[in-house]
């Protein structure tokens, strides 16, 4: 893809991130709650969910995350997906997984949970996407190859989440399966490198939040599957 495209294509992914930041403050909340319709500090209703500041405008509370960090996020990743991905369905696929993985990423670190309906639609966007793509090139192999990926990440990650102490919960579990779809379609080594690599990502916050909050402390993994999966579909396209 052109320098031009490349850079047209993080210009669309910064203002999806930049749009995400409001979502992300929605959701983020305690498992087994709606997601939040008012302010917690004044009781002002939410009537969208697509608004560019990050203040409450009823008090003006600073209440979401600064978008600018959300659509740094999402410019980078389409950026280097560009750079990296012909054109074609699978290239929009994952666009599609990153942008979600912003809103992801974002939750997960203000909460330390991944939303079941988030990680659902996650999943079903990148299915449908992967279908058309194997559809119009016919890589039927690599589509089965890619289910078969996203099905061993998920049960390998379920077997870890179960030990005493696993850095992670079920929703990661789950995010794991989905971003082993698009792995598996890359390829086998893609799988691998996609399963071992969040733990040296993560490996540096675990660290901190140790030594913060000590024994018992959980640091977010999600970001750090999302930002693993980034780097192995980057590096798998230009090895």
């Amino acid at each position: 893809m052109s320098s031009t495209s490349v850079a047209l294509c993080g210009f669309v992914g910064g203002v999806g991130g930049l749009l995400t930041a409001w979502p992300a403050y929605r959701f983020s909340v305690a498992w087994g709650e709606p997601p939040r319709s008012t302010c917690a500090t004044c009781g002002f209703s939410f009537t969208t969910w697509v608004r560019l500041k990050h203040r409450c405008a009823g008090c003006g509370t600073v209440s979401a995350v600064n978008p600018v960090w959300t659509a740094l996020a999402g410019a980078t990743s389409f950026a280097l997906l560009a750079w990296a991905l012909p054109v074609s369905f699978f290239l929009i696929a994952c666009l599609f997984m990153a942008l979600s993985g912003v809103l992801l990423s974002v939750v997960d670190l203000k909460v330390q949970r991944l939303p079941d309906p988030l990680v659902l639609v996650t999943f079903l966007g990148t299915a449908a996407l992967l279908t058309l793509h194997a559809a119009v090139t016919g890589t039927w192999p690599q589509y089965a190859r890619g289910w078969l990926g996203g099905g061993a990440l998920l049960l390998a990650y379920l077997v870890f989440a179960v030990l005493p102490g696993a850095p992670m919960g079920l929703g990661d579990v789950k995010l794991a399966g989905v971003l082993g779809l698009v792995l598996g379609y890359a390829g086998w080594s893609s799988v691998f490198l996609g399963a071992i690599l969040p733990f040296v990502v993560n490996g540096p916050f675990a660290v901190v939040a140790l030594i913060r909050r000590g024994r018992k402390a959980r640091s977010p993994f999600g970001p750090a599957l999302l930002v693993a999966w980034l780097i192995v579909v980057v590096f798998a396209a230009h090895p």
